[in-house]
């Protein structure tokens, strides 16, 4: 048998019609679960789908991506420390230390030595300011993070140029290379170009005489097959840009030419004026033999007044 306590639910009811306690349970009735704020914009819905939404995560990535950085970029790990000369006259450890040397200047924050930007003519560049002497860079690949392979081609001498009183040596492109110091023709065998315009000459630069060169390999490439009289020794100009050259021969006097007409027509008209003018036990009294006009050609002897430097004409021969 089970008892019910009249004063116990008496006691609930009064409790249960006090103001608070009615108060309480509307609030209770009224109760929603609030879900946490949805983002508005399109960044704040991309970093709530890859979790990113919280700051504390965001910090973490930029920390994490910003030492993925450095040590791919600025760290010296994939900095090339190690060159491996495949052809050239160049010692792997010349090399790198000239490459080394790319590293005290960046592109983009990264050091130019860097394994994922270093290229060919990069590589060229930094050895041509360490070795002037240096053409091309003829191969060039990459091998691991921190080594290349290089193919390097050296520059060579064909000539000697002579400008304000200094001797260089010439490359095949008109890039002055080497200083030379007490020049004797019977050391050098390259050819002699002298510039009478004094022009001051650095090293590297390019002596931007390309119709002159052309010319004097001509005449150079000729001669032996149309003059036999004599042999070139020598050649001068006013300078760079002159269309006059002059050729100093063996014999001691000098053969002007006109550079923009053709060599081997010149060429054969010095071979008739050497046959049939001028008598071969004279040639070591001529002062010059000038062949630059087209329908005559003059030639003046030592002891005669047109024998000065400016001097164009004394006999006249047609062609």
């Amino acid at each position: 048998m089970k008892g019910f306590d009249l004063r116990g639910f008496s006691e609930r009811q009064r409790r249960f019609r006090r103001p608070e306690f009615q108060k309480k349970l509307r609030a209770a009735r009224g109760f929603e679960r609030r879900s946490e704020p949805r983002p508005q914009n399109i960044r704040g819905q991309l970093l709530r789908t890859i979790g990113l939404h919280i700051l504390w995560r965001q910090i973490l990535v930029v920390l994490v991506l910003g030492a993925a950085a450095y040590f791919l970029t600025l760290s010296p790990v994939f900095l090339v420390s190690e060159v491996e000369v495949e052809s050239g006259g160049f010692s792997a450890t010349e090399v790198s230390r000239a490459i080394a040397g790319m590293g005290a200047s960046r592109k983009y924050l990264i050091p130019t030595n860097h394994i994922l930007i270093v290229n060919a003519e990069s590589v060229l560049t930094a050895l041509q300011e360490e070795f002037p002497q240096i053409r091309s860079v003829t191969s060039f690949s990459r091998s691991g993070w921190d080594r290349v392979k290089l193919g390097i081609e050296e520059r060579k001498s064909s000539y000697v140029w002579q400008s304000a009183g200094e001797f260089f040596l010439l490359d095949q492109d008109g890039v002055i290379f080497q200083r030379v110091l007490n020049y004797d023709p019977t050391s050098f065998p390259e050819t002699l170009l002298v510039d009478r315009s004094d022009r001051v000459m650095q090293i590297g630069g390019n002596v931007s005489a390309e119709k002159i060169l052309q010319f004097v390999e001509k005449l150079k490439t000729l001669w032996s097959d149309v003059v036999t009289q004599i042999t070139w020794r020598s050649f001068s100009f006013p300078g760079a840009a002159s269309l006059d050259i002059a050729v100093r021969t063996s014999t001691g006097f000098q053969i002007y030419f006109d550079v923009e007409r053709p060599a081997t027509a010149q060429l054969r008209n010095l071979n008739l004026l050497l046959t049939r003018e001028i008598k071969p036990e004279t040639y070591t009294g001529l002062s010059y033999i000038d062949l630059r006009l087209p329908d005559v050609a003059y030639y003046c002897y030592l002891d005669a007044p047109c024998a000065s430097e400016n001097a164009t004409s004394t006999q006249a021969i047609s062609r």
